[in-house]
């Protein structure tokens, strides 16, 4: 049985989009984070504004401070990208959009970019938005593999998606599209709304999940620990169960941390680090 530790934590920005990057790169050194996801959106990093140069210019910025990107996450959830898009204008809008970020992971110096499965309309077969929503994958994974970086397919909330939502989807999309280019990750926000346990994602995926975004929440909500409800010991002991040895990025998103987003990953970082000393003197 492996232990977790707070080495394995990597911050994430989208909470400070509200504050320059190197605000956000600075508080990272200022909480002793060494392993960063970097949120691809405005105005950190969005990729339609931004050119190879100026993300040469942020790769610098971070190794500077020393820190590690450890995952690439452009945003594709509140831009018009959509790879199950019934339209062929945004199906190609789409696949350039996430084309292009591949090749921003690769100059960023991370072999990890997340992605999800798109939508398709609500009132249309899912099996027609599932089958564009594969085909956009089966792309991606092959450009993927020239690149030298792995897509980390993440469910999300039925609000946000109506195709890969659960721990089942993922499975049937990774065996649909077989890549080894092609993983899974888990949102333990996502997966409680959809009611799976991370021992779900454990016992189905195996070694295929490689990736986590720990957050609390009520389920659903994406707050910082201590302001939900969900499980963290648990969490954290399934993890060691299984000897997870992969990142764990506290993806806070509520807009309520967007004034002081420094205080909540603060406050995640002593609730993790409780549990994880409670469970070290139980040992």
């Amino acid at each position: 049985m492996g232990k977790i530790q707070m080495k394995q934590i990597a911050g994430m920005n989208l909470h400070y989009l509200n504050f320059p990057f190197e605000y956000f790169l600075d508080s990272m050194r200022s909480l002793e984070i060494q392993n960063i996801e970097l949120w691809g959106g405005s105005p950190h990093l969005f990729s339609e504004d931004i050119t190879f140069k100026e993300v040469g210019q942020i790769r610098n910025s971070i190794e500077q401070r020393n820190l590690k990107v450890v995952c690439y996450t452009p945003e594709q959830c509140m831009y018009p990208y959509n790879l199950a898009a019934k339209e062929p204008i945004i199906w190609r809008r789409s696949l350039s959009y996430f084309m292009k970020n591949i090749e921003i992971a690769t100059a960023l110096g991370t072999n990890r970019m997340l992605i999800t499965s798109g939508k398709g309309y609500y009132n249309e077969p899912f099996e027609e938005a599932w089958k564009r929503s594969k085909e956009s994958l089966s792309i991606l994974a092959e450009k993927a593999e020239q690149s030298g970086v792995c897509l980390l397919l993440e469910p999300l909330q039925p609000f946000e998606s109506n195709l890969v939502t659960n721990v089942n989807q993922v499975k049937q999309m990774l065996l649909g599209i077989n890549s080894p280019f092609l993983k899974g990750n888990v949102d333990t926000v996502a997966m409680a709304v959809a009611g799976n346990t991370l021992e779900d994602y454990f016992n189905v995926l195996g070694s295929d999940l490689i990736h986590i975004h720990l957050i609390d929440g009520n389920s659903s909500g994406h707050l910082a620990w201590g302001d939900g409800s969900l499980p963290l010991s648990h969490y954290i002991e399934a993890m060691e169960y299984f000897d997870y040895e992969g990142y764990l990025t506290l993806e806070i998103v509520n807009p309520r941390y967007y004034f002081e987003p420094e205080e909540a990953l603060k406050k995640s970082l002593v609730e993790i680090n409780k549990i994880i000393l409670l469970n070290n003197k139980i040992r």
